[in-house]
């Protein structure tokens, strides 16, 4: 079984689909751990939406509300829940999911099969049978934060927003601008930017005095090493060579 949605998989990162998001249709959520994109696609009120780790940067669960789209034919949207259903892919409710309107599959483990009650929720069905109206494909692993601490004990020497990440979600600071492909946090008196995509430091501003604290790029740094280790050797490969003619001569 694909757990996809138009050609978006469950643990894609978000550089694949960040010419998608913007930000009229990505928010993030309250708890300021997913970006939320909204397809388009809704069956009456209820959206499709990808959720992308904010921490890791990889979608973690997809929520399918599509008339158009088929999972398998015999799970097809708006198709009633069976006992043949159920016994084939090992459907079950817990208290939870009987409240909430859903079966998880014993089976299938990262899928989840979103019902209508027929009780007038959605407006076309009224008529007491459970039906199929979505599905939600889901990483367990990617939704459960047991972040517990920072990486680094200085903030201030962060490289990656997952160094201060446990310290910004904790003090609820955390934007994100998509259209500028930014995230932002706040610590005591600095304001931190974040690369949406490689979610690499890219700014440390103190905002009492306006200035920038100095970031270091460790990309770069490597680069330029590479390149001066390059040079270096070629340097010594000249040298080389004329001290052979000296000798010779």
């Amino acid at each position: 079984m694909k757990y996809e949605y138009q050609g978006i998989k469950l643990g894609d990162s978000i550089e694949k689909i960040i010419n998608l998001l913007n930000n009229e249709n990505t928010k993030l959520n309250d708890f300021g751990t997913n970006l939320i994109y909204k397809t388009g696609s809704t069956i009456e009120d209820i959206s499709t939406r990808i959720y992308i780790c904010l921490y890791t940067g990889i979608v973690v669960m997809i929520k399918v509300f599509d008339q158009d789209f088929c999972l398998v034919e015999d799970l097809k949207i708006g198709l009633p829940i069976t006992n043949e259903i159920i016994e084939k892919y090992g459907l079950y409710e817990d208290d939870v999911a009987e409240d909430e309107g859903y079966y998880e599959s014993i089976k299938y483990k990262k899928l989840v099969i979103n019902i209508d009650w027929g009780t007038g929720r959605l407006k076309r069905y009224n008529d007491g049978i459970e039906r199929i109206i979505g599905y939600t494909f889901y990483e367990q692993d990617g939704l459960e934060f047991n972040i517990r601490k920072d990486e680094v004990d200085n903030y201030l020497q962060c490289k990656n927003l997952k160094d201060i990440f446990y310290s910004l979600r904790k003090t609820n600071t955390i934007e994100v601008d998509v259209d500028k492909r930014e995230i932002y946090g706040q610590l005591d008196n600095y304001k931190f930017t974040f690369d949406l995509v490689t979610r690499d430091i890219k700014s440390i501003q103190n905002l009492e005095t306006r200035e920038f604290v100095k970031t270091y790029n460790w990309k770069n740094d490597y680069i330029l090493k590479k390149h001066c280790l390059f040079h270096r050797s070629i340097l010594v490969h000249i040298e080389k060579e004329i001290t052979k003619k000296i000798s010779y001569y």
